[in-house]
Parts: structure tokens; C-alpha cells; sequence
């Protein structure tokens, strides 16, 4: 056994599972030296099937499925650490559909670099026929969906870009850098966090093109100002664990000096130049109310939020 794929089940996807478990048995490393582990705190029975008609059609994929009564995305992915038997792990989201070469390219960059704390970073794309969505589109190329456009740092990789989407790191890791921070009780920021550590402690990143996966990922406009308003807390939580550079203050500081302003919603028949300002200034109003609520200790805004990772 080479590599552990630990998969964490989010609440908000409907995905069955088949597909991304056809992914995983298609990949050109061969099944022995992989297992997959899905970890799941929200009963996503869904996926309990496929993984055991998976088993029950083809043993030779070593796959498990492990229900967890935990709370939030770091406890799941700690409780999957804790079982990996592999010396390297991957961490990918349930809508990230891996290549065929994923699984071998994660594991051939450790193998050639020694490096005790450098992490792989597969690319994780919108396919064009969702591209062809103005909004995903233009979330996808200007950074704002992970924080940066994918398709634009191929040439430029920022290496200390950190995300849980699609990634892999050597199991030893995590004693230097610890483990995912479970003061995030949502699907958002534990994975910025953990990266913060991995810079601190000398670490870095690099983009390795041949772990691609498609990225089916279900958005929506209010689920994205959903995700935004979750953001804003998270930051909170951020800052009270470490004191940290603030790279969302601008966000905030244009948000503040239009709080007054009504939002223009969104309007289809307009081109996306026009439609841009829009977005923005819905998140970031979303992102600033999240953001003032945690400061204050509330997270009613929270119940009955639709937003995905």
C-alpha cells in the first residue's frame, strides 16, 4: 500500500458515488497500492451503497466506507488520517472526479521529491459544458471559487496555495504540522488554516498536472454567497486561533463603505461584465455580515445555509 485516499462526504452534494468510484478503479496505478476511505458525518447513504456494491462487484478496489459522529470537514479528515495505513495521502472532495493518471502522479511526486513537508496539488476543473455558465465560469478564472484560477497559475504556481479539493502530502506531515483544526465547524477555511501551518513550518506546494480531476461541483449563486457568508466567520475563527496577515481586510473595507447601498440582484440578460460587479458586491456583503456575526457570537444567519464546498 503506497498512497491513502481519504474522501470526505459533504452534505450538501447528492452524487451517488458510482461515478466517482468508476474514476478511482480506472486509475493506471494499480489497485493494490492504493486504498480509498470515505469519511462521512452525515449519513450519506447514498455512498454507503455504491462502496458496498462496489465491494461486492470488484474486492480487487481496496475501499471502506466509515460513518463518523463528529462535526465539521477537519474532525472527518483527522478520523481518516488516523486510519490511513499508507505513507502518503491524498485528500480529495467527493465532486472531484480524478483522471487516470491522478493517483499515479501524486504518488510519483513523492517518490522523486524527498522533501518531508512539500505537498501535490492536482488541478480541479470545471468542465467546458459547466464552463459554459457565466457565473462558474468567471468564479473558476478569477480565483474567487478556491482562491485562485487554476487554469491561470499552470506557468505561475503560488506554492503557498493550500486546498483539500485535490492533494497529497507525505503521512509524516502531520507530525510537524499537526492535524486540521477542528474550530471549524463547517466545510470552509480548515483547509486554509492547516496550509498557514504548512508555510510557517517550511513547507510548500506544487501544482502537478497529471492528478487533474473534473470538478462537478453543484453551484448556484445563493449557495456561493452562502459559502461567502460562512467565510466570514470562518476569518473570525481564524484570527482568534493566530494572529495572521489579513488578506480578506480589503474585502471587508469595500464591503463596509457600501453596507448602505441596496444589492443589485443578479440579472441573466446582462453580459458578464455587467454582471460581475454584482457578484462581488453580494459576497461581499455576505462575507461582511459573516463575518460581524461571529464577532459577536451569533451564527443564527447559519441555520438552514446552502453552501457547498
Amino acid at each position: 500500500m503506497l498512497i491513502s485516499v481519504l474522501i470526505f462526504c459533504d452534505p450538501v452534494h447528492d452524487n451517488s458515488g458510482v461515478e466517482l468510484l468508476n474514476a478511482y478503479k480506472n486509475q493506471t496505478l494499480p489497485h493494490a497500492q492504493f486504498e480509498l476511505i470515505f469519511v462521512d458525518n452525515c449519513a450519506r447513504t447514498a455512498i454507503a451503497s455504491a462502496v458496498a456494491q462496489f465491494n461486492d462487484v470488484d474486492p480487487t478496489l481496496n475501499v471502506r466506507y466509515v460513518a463518523l459522529d463528529v462535526l465539521g470537514r477537519a474532525a472527518c479528515v483527522n478520523a481518516g488520517i488516523a486510519l490511513a495505513q499508507a505513507p502518503v495521502i491524498a485528500i480529495m472532495a467527493d465532486d472531484a472526479l480524478p483522471c487516470s493518471t491522478a493517483l499515479a502522479s501524486h504518488l510519483g511526486f513523492h517518490l522523486e521529491n524527498p522533501h518531508p513537508l512539500a505537498a501535490a496539488v492536482g488541478p480541479t476543473l470545471f468542465r467546458e459544458a459547466l464552463r459554459a455558465d457565466p457565473l462558474r465560469r468567471w468564479l473558476e478564472d478569477s480565483g474567487t471559487l478556491f482562491g485562485l484560477g487554476m487554469r491561470a497559475s499552470y506557468s505561475m504556481w503560488p506554492q503557498n496555495f493550500f486546498f483539500t479539493g485535490n492533494v497529497s502530502m507525505k503521512a509524516a506531515m502531520f507530525d510537524t504540522v499537526g492535524r486540521f483544526n477542528t474550530a471549524f465547524p463547517w466545510i470552509t477555511w480548515d483547509d486554509f488554516e492547516f496550509g498557514t501551518r504548512l508555510i510557517q513550518a517550511g513547507g510548500y506546494t506544487q501544482l502537478v498536472t497529471g492528478a487533474m480531476a473534473w470538478h462537478e461541483h453543484f453551484l448556484t449563486l445563493a449557495e456561493r454567497t452562502g459559502a461567502m457568508r460562512k467565510g466570514g466567520h470562518a476569518a473570525v475563527i481564524h484570527e482568534r486561533i493566530a494572529p495572521i496577515s489579513r488578506s480578506w481586510q480589503p474585502m471587508l473595507d469595500r464591503a463596509q463603505r457600501r453596507r448602505h447601498e441596496a444589492l443589485m440582484p443578479d440579472d441573466a440578460s446582462l453580459p458578464l461584465s455587467q454582471r460581475v460587479p454584482r457578484f462581488e458586491r453580494i459576497f461581499d456583503r455576505a462575507f461582511l455580515e459573516g463575518y460581524e456575526a461571529e464577532l459577536k457570537g451569533e451564527r443564527w444567519d447559519l441555520d438552514g445555509l446552502v453552501a457547498s464546498t
